[in-house]
């Protein structure tokens, strides 16, 4: 996911800042006045505060464009569509034909044609 990669690496190299920070670094950045902020682990509480705002403006920002989304064109699929897969429903076929986990491990793979009322007819699969 995205949001665990980028979400949690942005964190850590916010964070990173406060943690590592050293008056030489500080006035390396271009802020010639020496405040001690480092020391007393103020400029880690910086960091973290601005963690937090991000943090609470990416929650706002996200509820209100999947609330509108919800409103207008759905978060969902039709049963239908869950049902058959969206590579079936949106693309015509499978996304994968060509790969079976199971088939990988000397499994038996048993092959249902989707459209089958109930999913009754079983087939069994070509092991190639």
């Amino acid at each position: 996911d995205a949001a665990a990669v980028h979400g949690a690496a942005g964190a850590w190299g916010l964070l990173c800042v406060g943690i590592f920070c050293t008056d030489a670094n500080v006035q390396y950045a271009g802020y010639p006045n020496v405040n001690e902020a480092c020391k007393s682990g103020e400029q880690f509480g910086v960091q973290f505060v601005g963690l937090l705002a991000i943090a609470a403006w990416t929650a706002v920002m996200a509820g209100v464009v999947f609330f509108g989304l919800k409103f207008t064109m759905g978060l969902r699929v039709s049963d239908d569509m869950e049902t058959k897969g969206l590579d079936v429903s949106e693309h015509g076929g499978d996304g994968f034909s060509d790969y079976d986990a199971l088939r990988d491990q000397g499994n038996e793979v048993k092959k249902i044609e989707v459209g089958t009322p109930g999913y009754s007819q079983v087939v069994p699969a070509p092991l190639a």
